[in-house]
């Protein structure tokens, strides 16, 4: 739900703990899929996220934890530019925003078909688009309902999971 006001979802990499547990199993781990998932739905929705990472007695992070927080960096690394800085949109399943350069959209999984459809997007004739971790322009269609925007082949894409586009020239239909 888009909140009008900053908001922080705080939250922790094991599913059952805040504090470091020697008998964690894999499986009590979140996977950095449904780390972005709860990433993007946060910063889509005016908050953001506060990741918790228990360390042992120690003050070490266990390798599985380390390994999620680089993941998050390899992904803010190609993507972070559609998170960084921006504003929500009134849809935060598609966007909208009246004084913008850019349009971001995320997707959480590889488009089947290799097809991103998107309903409140309107692209001007001479928009373009583009997938962060990709090098070409995307090519699109406005069927006069949905923008539906062609992901190039999967193994072209630099970046593994939540897929960012940029759209310059778009406004709210």
């Amino acid at each position: 739900t888009l909140m009008v006001h900053k908001w922080e979802n705080a939250m922790t990499i094991d599913k059952s703990s805040w504090g470091f547990r020697r008998n964690a199993r894999l499986s009590n781990i979140l996977t950095i899929e449904e780390l972005l998932n709860n990433f993007v739905k946060a910063v889509s929705c005016n908050g953001n996220m506060l990741m918790n990472v228990g360390p042992t007695k120690e003050g070490v992070i266990a390798p599985i934890y380390e390994e999620r927080l680089r993941q998050m960096g390899t992904w803010l690394d190609i993507n972070g530019e559609a998170i960084y800085s921006t504003r929500y949109w009134s849809v935060q399943n598609d966007a909208n925003n009246t004084d913008v350069c850019a349009v971001y959209a995320i997707s959480l999984v590889w488009p089947s078909n290799r097809q991103l459809t998107l309903g409140s997007v309107l692209l001007a004739e001479d928009a373009t688009v583009t997938l962060f971790g990709y090098s070409g322009e995307l090519t699109w269609t406005d069927t006069g309902s949905e923008i539906l925007v062609d992901f190039p082949q999967r193994d072209l894409v630099s970046s593994d999971w939540a897929y960012a586009i940029k759209m310059v020239g778009a406004t709210s239909r």
